[in-house]
């Protein structure tokens, strides 16, 4: 926006601290950047998930330092008197337009009810920030709930090409605007560049290490680069690091886990890592690998361009978009194995050869948060404009 357009006022829901993950991660950044510049309030989940429906072992970030913004924790996830409570604050608000923070089905009703009451009884338009827009684990009603809880809603944000065809086949006039998952490089901010003592403290100092960080679950591809571990020759030093709570049964990968540490490739770190343990694991890895069987975008690729570290990704929705093969990484097929451990090797040769750093600072200027900023600054002026102001 130019100096002579208006400061948006925006109520923005979603989730932050005490929460832990990704998307309290990404609102809170969020709420950040938008409050740099503009009137935000931020209208926050006091309860996500009933803990019977998490599948990890806490829902609370238990970080020594946490990522903390203002907000009002008011909306619980199955409580409908809630919802109403939170419309009637935003109603007192009256907000230019609420945006929300959108990655799961579960919340249709919470966010569907404000979005509903707000433009029904209020005339007070919504944006809907698309992390996913179906969920990797989908169940039969999901497209019934997406489509009820978008009916009242315009405006929309994603980050890949495939949620944008995903929404418009849900919405076709939806008006979709694209803008790239942000980079997370608040975990490489004030970092003592401790990689190089977690390399001595796991006796790793001379290997090839690679990195796989995140929840784990079926989707995203853990087995295939376990497989692709197993092809690559022990005397040559390659050596994975596992770093992330399994959301899944751990018996299924326990045969290769237990082989690859048998032969000194392989350490688990089978729990959630906290904030300030983050950049250990990344600035000890030579390559972070997202082996995912299924995405629209990832978080721990935007983490790895934090910290400069190159990817190699599978071609599945829209990790083509963000990762240049040969140049901030490399692109396999998924569910191959050889096409994993053929990439890894290529990486180690061509290194030498190839500035993948120099690169990933190139690419992450279409990464920041201002492009965010101005995205959604754009939709802001629109709806001014609509709604004759």
């Amino acid at each position: 926006m130019t100096e002579k357009e208006p400061s948006l006022k925006i109520a923005l829901i979603g989730l932050t601290y005490p929460f832990r993950g990704g998307i309290s991660h990404y609102t809170t950044l969020l709420y950040k950047t938008l409050a740099s510049k503009h009137d935000v309030t931020f209208f926050s989940l006091n309860r996500q998930y009933p803990d019977l429906l998490f599948p990890g072992k806490t829902q609370k970030d238990l970080s020594q330092q946490s990522f903390t913004v203002p907000n009002n924790a008011c909306i619980d996830s199955i409580n409908p008197i809630t919802w109403i409570a939170t419309f009637v604050k935003i109603r007192r608000l009256q907000p230019d337009f609420i945006l929300f923070s959108w990655w799961n089905p579960f919340f249709a009703p919470a966010f569907g009810s404000i979005s509903w009451l707000a433009k029904l009884i209020s005339g007070i338009p919504s944006c809907f920030l698309c992390h996913n827009v179906i969920p990797h684990e989908r169940s039969m009603i999901d497209v019934f709930l997406l489509r009820t809880t978008f009916a009242v809603t315009d405006t929309f944000i994603v980050h890949s090409e495939e949620d944008r065809e995903n929404l418009i086949g849900i919405k076709p006039d939806a008006d979709v605007h694209k803008n790239p998952h942000p980079t997370y490089g608040v975990f490489s901010e004030n970092t003592d560049s401790n990689g190089a003592d977690l390399r001595d403290d796991l006796g790793l100092r001379d290997k090839k290490v690679l990195l796989f960080f995140g929840y784990i679950r079926e989707y995203k591809g853990l087995e295939y680069l376990l497989q692709a571990m197993e092809k690559l020759p022990t005397e040559d030093g390659f050596h994975l690091l596992v770093v992330g709570e399994f959301y899944e049964d751990q018996e299924k990968y326990s045969l290769s886990i237990n082989r690859l540490k048998s032969s000194g490739q392989l350490t688990l770190v089978d729990h959630y890592v906290p904030n300030e343990e983050v950049s250990r694991y990344f600035e000890a890895a030579d390559v972070v690998v997202v082996p995912y069987l299924t995405a629209t975008q990832s978080g721990i690729i935007q983490i790895a361009y934090g910290f400069e570290k190159p990817v190699i990704a599978t071609t599945v929705g829209g990790l083509p978009e963000v990762v240049a093969d040969g140049q901030t990484g490399y692109l396999v097929a998924p569910s191959d194995a050889d096409a994993i451990a053929m990439a890894v090797r290529k990486y180690y040769k061509d290194r030498d050869f190839v500035d993948f750093p120099g690169n990933i600072r190139a690419e992450n200027k279409k990464y920041s948060w201002d492009a965010m900023l101005e995205t959604i600054e754009a939709i802001g002026v629109k709806i001014l404009i609509k709604r004759g102001r």
